[in-house]
């Protein structure tokens, strides 16, 4: 294959901007989608002289016979699609310039190859795929400002998307990842969960759409719930360990992104979709939605509707009520797509009822409500994205506009005084984010001399936030925040050796609606704090490797500083949360959270073994958590007697985090396939060696796997060994109060079985798991709830996909 570059035709980031008007424009010209068996194509836009053809031809390396149905798109472009019964795809109006094509089908390994399209020629490329039964993410897109493989990236990640993501899927975002390594998942009911990575949970986890803020109260309390919902999902990525070059602050303990492509990114040549449905056992609980893409002239249209309903979840030990959730999802997409990207804008409605125990089997939850609470949370959002894929000022490939807003309302309803809802708490958030990243490849232009294998990006971001909290008992103050960033990072590659470096300075101001003093009388003492307005700066960066030291086995190390600026929760704090089961005191004086952390990890992906362990250490200088006083405060309701709620107050102290984590498949066997993930976290106070709260023990499973065609099964075990490392009592005067007690150790046994074909239009797949086979009684040791209620007994799962 030549080398030759083509220059492109310039542009600039007007081009950009352009390209966001276009898709609302009615003098936009009208574009033929032309098609070459089931092919995707894009309009030609530029002279014939700059562009050239592809041919894609697809066959089995064993037994050379062509694949049809197998999906061909280039890397980071809007072009791609599906070859016909020859194996075969042509692409058409390609400009002349290197593309990565990437090839994939299910039971394949991804195959990824380099080719450059030369003006007004015909260039062929033949792909020969490898059958597979180990299942791997085919892309990232979280952190990276462009997609890559699972090799590429810089830090330890896991992508699921497919059938894998069909046997995990669960009621909620974070218990479907609740397998992948260093994930947990901090429970409190299916409506109550919220994330974990690397013993690092609420803001120090950032949860992503298409990657962008999702904009609820998540990571704020335990009773607050991650909005997003998981069965319309086409994967979800998961990076563990500081992100925060891209994203900034909460980026400190990792991110997860949902990716559903809501605004579309390429054109269809028919219209496509997905219908999925699911039932669960353990809470009679049903789920099911619909998506569809299709094109709409020059236009591409998406349509999602997702519904789920549950009962109360059945434990070993009884019925744990409150548990019940009712969820009600929309969305709708328009773009614009051509060969120069596309633009366009999203809306979604979702609608989430759900309820958060407050006492089991008679027992009251130490801080809990009698009864429990019902929360009622809606998030609206709206979104553009615009991207312009064509090299401009000859030295950048494409540049990327984000932006969207968010306006979520959450509800927490005690009970009912003369039919009447008491609300305890009542949160209005609107918030919203700007992003604009640039990216430069220095292949696409010519050099004097040897080539410099070498790409970057550079960005900018505004992100803001108003709260307004309300009700009896919100446990924080109102406030606002904005922050503005700017972030660049450069890649270099010397045969084995990829390098990246990047830097991020970050600037944010924090306003609470009051200034007045903190005042907070405990049955012990009486606390006063004075509040101000905070600004934050704090500049974060990076530095890592790849070696690739032997075909298909990688070596990585990182070297990340980030920070993580304190909430307006945790500054401003003074009042009961009793869905929380607490009594919450913030700290206004709170620094800024800035951590050292590294990585090393080793990497295998062969057709009959996949492999990624890690370890880490990240040093945090003033980690702030809320710690157990000892004290307490005696609240008062009206309809109920006073009860005596645990105090809880921000602090800021150094801690380490170490740990590692891994996950193994091997085909052992023809289409046997064993798989194995084990997670540990250490983490500690500096200062005095005592172990930090809520910290996952010693965790992970093992799993035979028969992946055969049409019928695939598993069987296996979740384990998890007792944390006995909690932090040390606490002594107030006479009374000496533990913050958290030890949790013992579990094992259950999990096994499934499923059906999946695929024909020329329709693709089926069925899956029904049962997890907790033998109705064991356990505990989680991250759960609010665990003294008094265990987890989840026997669900049997049933999931039917199809896909058109």
């Amino acid at each position: 294959m030549s080398t030759k570059k083509s220059t492109g035709p310039s542009g600039s980031l007007c081009g950009l901007l352009l390209a966001g008007l276009m898709v609302l424009s009615p003098a936009v010209a009208a574009q033929d989608a032309q098609t070459q068996g089931t092919q995707t194509q894009g309009t030609s836009e530029h002279s014939g002289s700059q562009e050239g053809t592809l041919h894609v031809t697809v066959t089995d390396a064993e037994t050379g016979e062509p694949l049809p149905a197998t999906t061909v798109r280039l890397q980071g472009q809007n072009r791609g699609g599906i070859t016909d019964a020859r194996g075969e795809l042509t692409l058409e109006n390609l400009s002349a310039r290197p593309y990565t094509v990437v090839v994939e089908r299910l039971g394949y390994q991804v195959r990824r190859e380099s080719v450059e399209v030369v003006a007004g020629e015909g260039v062929e490329l033949h792909v020969t795929l490898v059958s597979s039964p180990i299942q791997m993410g085919a892309v990232v897109v979280t952190g990276t400002a462009r997609e890559r493989g699972l090799g590429e990236v810089y830090r330890p990640t896991t992508s699921i998307s497919g059938t894998e993501l069909q046997r995990n899927l669960a009621a909620s975002v974070p218990a479907t990842l609740q397998s992948v390594p260093g994930f947990a998942v901090q429970y409190n009911g299916p409506g109550a969960a919220s994330p974990t990575i690397r013993g690092m949970g609420g803001d120090r986890v950032l949860m992503l759409e298409d990657g962008q803020r999702t904009g609820d109260l998540y990571s704020s309390a335990s009773d607050h719930g991650v909005m997003v919902e998981p069965i319309s999902a086409q994967r979800m990525e998961v990076v563990r360990g500081p992100a925060g070059l891209i994203y900034g602050s909460n980026a400190l303990g990792g991110v997860v992104n949902v990716v559903r492509e809501e605004v579309p990114r390429s054109m269809p040549s028919a219209l496509t979709g997905t219908l999925s449905s699911q039932y669960e056992s353990v809470n009679t609980g049903v789920g099911g939605g619909a998506v569809v893409t299709g094109p709409l002239g020059p236009l591409v249209f998406r349509l999602e509707g997702t519904g789920r309903r549950a009962d109360d979840t059945r434990t070993p030990a009884g019925t744990l009520e409150k548990t019940d959730m009712r969820v009600f999802n929309l969305s709708a997409g328009l773009s614009r797509v051509a060969d120069w990207g596309f633009a366009g804008f999203s809306v979604r409605h979702y609608d989430n009822v759900y309820g958060v125990p407050g006492e089991f089997d008679g027992e009251l939850i130490p801080g809990g409500h009698p009864g429990g609470v019902d929360i009622e949370a809606t998030r609206t959002s709206g979104r553009f994205q615009s991207a312009y894929q064509e090299p401009f000022f000859g030295f950048f490939g494409s540049a990327q506009l984000d932006a969207n807003v968010t306006r979520y309302v959450h509800d927490e309803i005690e009970g009912l005084i003369d039919g009447q809802a008491v609300v305890g708490a009542r949160f209005r958030q609107t918030s919203g984010e700007v992003n604009l990243t640039v990216h430069h490849d220095h292949t696409l232009h010519d050099h004097p001399g040897e080539e410099v294998r070498a790409e970057g990006a550079l960005g900018v971001s505004f992100q803001g936030r108003d709260l307004e909290a309300g009700g009896s008992s919100p446990g924080t103050r109102s406030g606002s925040e904005w922050a503005l960033a700017a972030f660049g990072f450069e890649e270099f590659q010397w045969g084995a050796l990829r390098f990246q470096a990047g830097l991020r300075y970050d600037h944010r101001q924090i306003t609470p609606a009051r200034t007045d003093s903190l005042v907070v009388r405990t049955q012990e003492r009486r606390i006063s704090k004075p509040v101000t307005d905070r600004s934050f700066g704090a500049l974060s960066g990076s530095v890592a490797t790849l070696w690739d030291f032997a075909p298909d086995w990688t070596l990585g190390a990182s070297l990340a500083r980030s920070f993580r600026n304190p909430a307006i929760e945790e500054l401003y704090s003074d009042g009961p949360h009793l869905a929380d089961f607490s009594f919450d005191i913030g700290s206004p004086d709170l620094e800024s959270e800035v951590g050292l952390g590294a990585d090393l990890f080793l990497r295998a992906d062969r057709p009959d073994l996949s492999v990624e362990l890690a370890a880490f250490v990240n040093r945090v200088r003033d980690y702030i958590f809320y710690m157990q006083t000892g004290e307490t405060v005696r609240v008062f309701r009206e309809g109920v007697p006073p009860r005596v709620t645990p105090v809880f107050e921000a602090m800021g102290e150094d801690a380490d985090f170490m740990g590692v984590e891994g996950r193994v498949q091997w085909e052992a066997l023809r289409r046997v396939v064993l798989d194995g993930t084990v997670s540990y976290t250490r983490a500690e106070r500096r200062a005095d060696g005592d172990p930090l709260p809520f910290i996952p023990p010693l965790s992970g499973k093992a799993e035979v796997r028969y992946e055969g065609n049409p019928v695939f099964g598993s069987v296996g075990i979740d384990f998890s060994a007792s944390q006995n490392r909690v932090p040390r009592p606490i002594q107030v005067g006479d009374i000496q109060e533990r913050p958290q007690e030890p949790t013992d150790g579990y094992g259950f046994l999990n096994a499934g079985i499923g059906w999946r074909h695929q024909g020329p239009q329709f693709n089926h797949t069925v899956t029904l798991q049962v997890k907790n086979l033998t109705d064991r009684e356990w505990h989680d040791h991250l759960s609010r709830i665990k003294e008094v209620a265990p987890q989840p007994g026997r669900n049997l799962q049933l999931t039917y996909r199809v896909h058109f």
